[in-house]
């Protein structure tokens, strides 16, 4: 059934090692939650008797990381924005972009990423 599958596989041109049918299920619990879906659904539909397992099957992308944490650096900078903007509030002096430390999104993954 492998070589099946390799053969299949190297046709479509996805072929990789490690290609197993199991490489399904991680790739469905995957992108459950990358469109959307949280753990708590992912585990209950793949049938998991605890988070810990659909963590082991949950392959998060470089992309993924950065986007998340861009998201986090928004709502932090909004939260700013608005608390600059309340009336009656004085201006604290703002730090000029070159005070600032880089943004993780700007920045390579220290942590390999394993498969």
């Amino acid at each position: 059934m492998r070589d099946a599958l390799h053969q299949a596989a190297e046709a479509e041109g996805c072929d990789f090692p490690g290609l197993r049918p199991h490489s399904f299920r991680r790739a469905n619990i995957t992108w459950r939650q990358q469109v959307g879906g949280s753990a708590i659904e992912a585990s209950k539909i793949a049938g998991h008797s605890d988070l810990e397992m659909t963590g082991e099957y949950t392959f998060v992308t470089p992309e993924r990381q950065n986007e998340l944490t861009q998201r986090i650096q928004q709502q932090i900078s909004d939260a700013g924005q608005k608390s600059r903007e309340k009336p009656g509030r004085t201006q604290e002096p703002r730090m000029e972009s070159t005070d600032l430390p880089p943004r993780l999104a700007d920045t390579k993954p220290v942590t390999p990423i394993i498969q």
